[in-house]
């Protein structure tokens, strides 16, 4: 009996994705029309690299978000010099939205999400970021292509992470829309290193309320907003279970967040095992820990020190800081 013969071959044992061949030559294809149809959603996935799901919002769903939105990124311009970097420029970025609202992190567990992003990574995927943005007036350059999982080896022939793309406004070149290269996900590896020239790129089309999702490995990339139109969106950027997130949930998540959180929430802000990663050590807890499968994780009262000392187990809290102090007390 030869080898092969004794082996199998390895399947994706994490996501079962099965995408479109490689193109080889690589070849740029057209932006999929939108669609209301989630089987065509995720055909579109693979052939092209992203979606287009129009509708995935109501109007009035759409206003809400707005709103709280523009207020979010007011109040975060208002802490002037205790802003985060880039809170004060034309375009601003929001980061950690799980923290910011329940409406913003209601749209992490939409069963729509769970379906296109599970097409993708699977059931055990995790929330790496949730942010959003806001222009404030025109800018003149376009963002650098580039491709979200640019972290993992080329070579990697599989979606290790993606983008979720809640639009809250109408999305057109003018506004500064985004930039992709539809099928640049099936380009061979030697292509995947550096980003092909712009004129390769088309920009995207698409209404308020549309769900734009994009796998990881597409060459993509903000326009230039010609018209300071505020073109807000909420970003819900997803991972494979075994990659580090691009928010570092076990120190700025809020623990009133955590306990209000729904299983499903937990265990997409990490709170359950992959297999022996992100695990949490420390006093006994009410779950039962295992050394081999996944289990869901809570935070020990104490983690054990040197000779069995027992420290306190600090989580940032809704509770405000005050002026004075506020920069000892935030993480």
């Amino acid at each position: 009996m030869t080898m092969s013969e004794i082996l199998k071959p390895a399947k994706h044992r994490q996501t079962r994705y099965q995408g479109a061949p490689l193109l080889d030559p690589p070849e740029v294809l057209k932006i999929p029309s939108a669609t209301t149809h989630p089987e065509k959603a995720r055909e579109d996935l693979a052939t092209y690299g992203l979606c287009l799901l129009k509708d995935a919002l109501t109007e009035k769903e759409v206003n809400k978000l707005r709103q709280g939105l523009d207020r979010q990124a007011q109040a975060e311009r208002d802490l002037a010099d205790q802003a985060p970097p880039g809170t004060l420029a034309v375009q601003q970025s929001i980061s950690n939205m799980v923290n910011k609202g329940k409406m913003f992190l209601n749209l992490v567990e939409r069963p729509i999400v769970d379906d296109l992003a599970g097409f993708l990574l699977g059931k055990d995927f995790l929330i790496s970021s949730l942010t959003a943005g806001v222009f404030h007036g025109p800018t003149a350059e376009p963002q650098q292509l580039h491709r979200d999982q640019g972290q993992v080896p080329a070579t990697a022939d599989f979606p290790a992470a993606c983008n979720v793309f809640w639009l809250l406004d109408d999305f057109r070149p003018e506004r500064g829309s985004t930039y992709v290269v539809p099928g640049s996900h099936r380009w061979p590896s030697a292509y995947q290193v550096e980003p092909p020239p712009r004129s390769l790129a088309s920009q995207i089309e698409a209404d308020a309320g549309t769900l734009f999702v994009f796998d990881g490995r597409i060459w993509h990339g903000y326009g230039a907003n010609l018209e300071g139109h505020p073109r807000r969106h909420l970003a819900n950027f997803l991972c494979l279970p075994w990659m580090r997130q691009q928010e570092n949930w076990g120190v700025t998540c809020l623990q009133e967040v955590l306990e209000e959180a729904s299983p499903k929430l937990k265990r997409r802000l990490g709170l359950r095992t992959y297999g022996t990663l992100g695990m949490m050590n420390g006093t006994r807890t009410q779950l039962t820990q295992r050394s081999l499968g996944n289990y869901d994780v809570t935070v020990p009262d104490y983690i054990i020190g040197e000779l069995g000392q027992l420290h306190k187990t600090r989580r940032v809290s809704r509770k405000p800081a005050n002026h004075e102090t506020a920069s000892e007390e935030s993480p």
